[in-house]
C-alpha cells in the first residue's frame, strides 16, 4: 500500500484542488487514486512480445481483434457480464488434464479484455509445475523478468518489478521455470496477502489466473479459496465426460463455476455460413 500512497501524494501535488476523500481507508480523492493507479500501471515495464505472426501460429489471436478473435471476444463479454453481476474479480482458468489449451485461452482472454480501454486486467501464470505463458507470449531471447510469479507471492519481489505490461492495461506475471513447492506456496497465507495487496494497489477490473490441470495435482484445488470463479477448458476428443464432471464437482465445492469451454474442436457449423459479419 505504501506504493499507492506515494503515488497518490504525487498525484495530489499535481492538482490544484482536491476532491472529497474516498471512504475506503485510502488517502486521496477519487481523481487522485485514479491518477496514481494509472501512473503505477504505466511504470510496469512493457513485455517484449513475440511477432504477431508467431503469436497467431500459437493460436494467440486476440491482440488486435477481428474475425480470428471473435470467439474469445464473445467469451470475454459473457464472462464479464457474469462477474459484474456478482461482484467477482478473480477468475481461475483450469482444465481436467494437460494439453487442453487452458494457457492459450487465458492469454487470449486477457488480450481480448485489453482491447477494452476502460478495463485493467492482470494475468498471472500460476501453473508453476509446467509454466508456459512466457514461452507463449514473450519474444525468444528477450530480456524478461529475472524472477517468476512465485517470488511475487512470497514477497521476495515486488509485483511492479516482476510484471510485464502489454498495451496500457494488461499486466502479466510470468514464470521463469518450474517451482518445486508450488502446492504449499499457492495455499499459503502469504500468497493470499500478496494477492490482496496487488488488488488494493493496482485496482484491476479483473485478475485471471492460469492454473494447473485439476486432476494432476492439488495446486489448483488448494488455491480456489482465494478466487471468485473458475472456467474449465476441455479438449475436444480427449477430455472425457467423466473428467469434466469430476472437475466441475471439485471446483463447485470451493468456488463458482462459470462454465466449460470446449477447445480444439474440428467441427465447423454452417448455421451462420451465409452471414459473415467481418469483411476480412
Amino acid at each position: 500500500m505504501e506504493k499507492l500512497q506515494a503515488a497518490i501524494e504525487k498525484a495530489r501535488q499535481q492538482r490544484s484542488t482536491q476532491a472529497p476523500a474516498v471512504p475506503a481507508g485510502v488517502d486521496g480523492s477519487e481523481q487522485d487514486v485514479a491518477a496514481a493507479r494509472e501512473a503505477l500501471w504505466q511504470a510496469i515495464a512493457p513485455l517484449e512480445q513475440d511477432r504477431k505472426d508467431r503469436l497467431e501460429s500459437r493460436r494467440v489471436v486476440s491482440l488486435d481483434g477481428g474475425r480470428k478473435s471473435s470467439s474469445f471476444d464473445m467469451l470475454r463479454t459473457r464472462i464479464k457480464q457474469m462477474m459484474d453481476a456478482n461482484g467477482w474479480k478473480r477468475l481461475v482458468v483450469t482444465s481436467p488434464d494437460a494439453g487442453c489449451g487452458k494457457t492459450t485461452v487465458a492469454a487470449n482472454l486477457a488480450l481480448s479484455f485489453g482491447r477494452q480501454v476502460d478495463l485493467n486486467t492482470i494475468l498471472m501464470d500460476l501453473d508453476m509445475r509446467r509454466p508456459s505463458l512466457k514461452t507463449l507470449l514473450q519474444r525468444p531471447g528477450a530480456n524478461g523478468p529475472e524472477f517468476g510469479a512465485d517470488a511475487v507471492l512470497t514477497g521476495q519481489v515486488d509485483f511492479a518489478d516482476q510484471a510485464r505490461r502489454i498495451g496500457n492495461n494488461v499486466a502479466i506475471s510470468l514464470n521463469v521455470g518450474p517451482v518445486n513447492n508450488s502446492s504449499e506456496l499457492l495455499q499459503s497465507p502469504r500468497s493470499a496477502k500478496t494477492l490482496d495487496e496487488i488488488e488494493a494497489v493496482y485496482g484491476p477490473s479483473l485478475m485471471i489466473f492460469d492454473m494447473p490441470p485439476l486432476l494432476q495435482s492439488d495446486d489448483t484445488s488448494g488455491f480456489l479459496n482465494k478466487t471468485d470463479c473458475a472456467l474449465i477448458v476441455a479438449e475436444a476428443g480427449a477430455s472425457t465426460v467423466e473428467q469434466i464432471d469430476r472437475s466441475e464437482r471439485m471446483l463447485s465445492e470451493q468456488t463458482n463455476v462459470l462454465g466449460v469451454v470446449l477447445n480444439k474442436t474440428r467441427f465447423k457449423s454452417d448455421v451462420y455460413a451465409s452471414y459473415d459479419y467481418y469483411s476480412k
